[in-house]
């Protein structure tokens, strides 16, 4: 039988929770139903104003840090940090539960700041995007690592 949405962000959520449990946040779930693009299903670690929000369709999909009305996609979060070229997630073409042993990585290796770090240290990334939204995009962006 072929594993939901629902049934594989349970078992990827439960693949992070001894490192998230360790930083005191809680996982609870979130939307999940059928879409244009099929099932799906969305899930969230948070503690006071931080957030970590991801969903699954037919693989983990997008990856988002809250810290209170701040936000930043996991991708952004690498490049704008230096980390990018350094990181397991996305790593595609893995199976969904791959992925979660890849972000569990990331979580460990390039985003401390956001599991224990100061407001402003996880916020200081975010207005590096902010004050270049396009840095990392088109041709131009193209091997671009800093």
């Amino acid at each position: 039988m072929m594993s939901t949405p629902h049934d594989e962000l349970v078992e990827g959520a439960n693949l992070l929770r001894p490192l998230m449990d360790a930083n005191g946040f809680e996982f609870s779930l979130g939307e999940a139903g059928t879409g244009s693009g099929g099932n799906f299903a969305v899930g969230q670690y948070q503690r006071g104003n931080r957030m970590i929000r991801f969903s699954v369709r037919f693989g983990l999909g997008r990856v988002e840090y809250k810290v209170g009305e701040s936000s930043i996609t996991h991708e952004d979060f690498l490049r704008y940090s230096g980390a990018w070229g350094r990181h397991a997630f996305p790593n595609f073409g893995s199976t969904v539960q791959g992925s979660f042993v890849a972000l569990k990585q990331d979580l460990i290796n390039h985003v401390q700041v956001f599991l224990s770090g100061a407001d402003a240290e996880f916020l200081s990334i975010v207005r590096a995007r902010d004050a270049e939204p396009n840095r990392y995009k088109g041709f131009a962006a193209l091997g671009r690592r800093r």
